[in-house]
């Protein structure tokens, strides 16, 4: 069995309801977060948005260079713009016959290439990707082939499978993602975030310390070839309990073999 620890980080500018609970940048706190798996010897890949490389080119550069950390794409605006807005405004209209969050083509096509040329710029080699709230389109493998990725974690649910996708190796996210499942900021009991929300893994939403508890019993249910992707965002780490159980996890995942996104298929057979 195979661990991945991964994570998604931010631009500021976005203006996330996380942020707002952050006493500083989200880059900022994604290096605590790489330091800490790296006194227990966890690698990370974290997908940072090209914006984010923008905005605080030092400290993504910071993180590019630890030893630890694989840094990813996550797109460069997180589907910010009036582009992105009106082509999926589109898509709601159409019922998907047209549209998509990712905007048409050729936009898409030149947000990849961008987002890869500034992490470039940082020191980044990005050969991993994971669209911003795992928003692709029929066309997203395909252009992130053609731009070098070889990596796409984007598939969420505990039946999706590592496979091949136009070229692309799908590593999915096979355990209960900690933004959606875990209390903190704004995901409070009985707030309306928790109430309405129904994903791959259900409904519930949970204590940090429970969401580990069910990462570990959802790992023991996987064989022993499999690759456990494990999505632990380091502003929600921060803010479920300023990283004291992230450290517990860390400790947990020093007892199996862990790698990064583009490593973690080296010894996996694809379907």
């Amino acid at each position: 069995m195979t661990v991945c620890l991964t994570g998604d980080v931010h631009h500021m500018s976005l203006g996330t309801r996380d942020q707002e609970y952050l006493d500083r940048t989200e880059v900022e706190v994604a290096i605590e977060y790489a330091e800490i798996a790296a006194e227990y010897d966890v690698p990370v890949t974290l997908f940072v948005t090209g914006r984010a490389a923008v905005e605080e080119p030092d400290r993504v550069e910071r993180l590019a260079a630890m030893d630890n950390v694989e840094i990813g794409g996550h797109n460069y605006w997180a589907f910010d713009t009036p582009l992105h807005k009106a082509w999926r405004a589109l898509e709601k209209v159409t019922g998907g016959r047209l549209g998509s969050w990712n905007g048409p083509r050729a936009f898409q096509q030149y947000e990849i290439r961008k987002t890869i040329e500034v992490l470039n710029e940082r020191g980044a080699d990005v050969t991993a990707w994971r669209d911003h709230a795992y928003r692709h389109d029929q066309y997203t493998a395909a252009l992130l082939a053609e731009e070098g990725i070889t990596h796409f974690s984007n598939a969420v649910g505990p039946d999706e499978e590592i496979r091949q996708e136009d070229e692309v190796t799908v590593v999915p996210v096979n355990t209960p993602p900690d933004h959606e499942h875990v209390y903190h900021a704004f995901r409070t009991p009985g707030s309306e975030a928790v109430e309405e929300f129904e994903g791959p893994f259900g409904g519930k939403s949970v204590s940090v310390d429970e969401w580990v508890r069910w990462v570990r019993e959802r790992t023991e249910t996987l064989g022993d070839d499999e690759v456990v992707t494990i999505l632990a965002h380091p502003a929600c780490m921060w803010l479920a309990d300023e990283f004291k159980t992230f450290k517990r996890l860390n400790v947990q995942i020093t007892n199996v073999p862990a790698r990064t996104i583009s490593e973690s298929t080296a010894d996996t057979a694809l379907i």
